[in-house]
């Protein structure tokens, strides 16, 4: 009887600990994780820019981080929310809040989505100078 209470709590641990979720408020599809941006352009020319950037998403929350050599790393906290048809919204709208100093990125982005798959993604917007940016993303493991 001990062994079989003890091997029942064994089995409920391990179904609490298997199920745990890492996505917070459900699954946001392909977005979900870390995303390296490959290559920044700007009216079709190439950005060069100084260290990576990255974009994570979890939830409504938007993280973009720029790392420069080993461990100089900044970062500023968003969200965002995907709309119909190829668009997304990427906001920093408290205006106490640093946000990252990245090529064409503003306190608001309207983004399009142009190509998705589950590691390649394409975003573009024009921002508030009528400048066009393209940033193509990789997803990381």
């Amino acid at each position: 009887m001990k062994k079989t209470l003890l091997y029942i709590a064994s089995l409920l641990v391990a179904a609490l600990v298997l199920g745990a979720c890492t996505r917070n408020h459900g699954d946001i599809g392909i977005w979900f994780g870390t995303w390296h941006v490959e290559q920044i352009t700007a009216g079709g020319t190439p950005v060069n820019v100084e260290g990576d950037y990255f974009f994570q998403f979890q939830s409504h929350v938007f993280r973009v981080s720029q790392v420069y050599g080993h461990e100089q790393t900044v970062e500023s906290y968003g969200a965002w929310q995907e709309g119909e048809s190829g668009k997304m919204t990427i906001d920093f709208s408290d205006p106490n809040v640093y946000y990252i100093v990245m090529p064409g990125l503003e306190s608001h982005n309207d983004f399009t989505v142009t190509t998705t798959s589950s590691s390649d993604v394409t975003f573009s917007k024009t921002d508030a100078t009528g400048t066009p940016y393209t940033y193509h993303l990789k997803k990381q493991p």
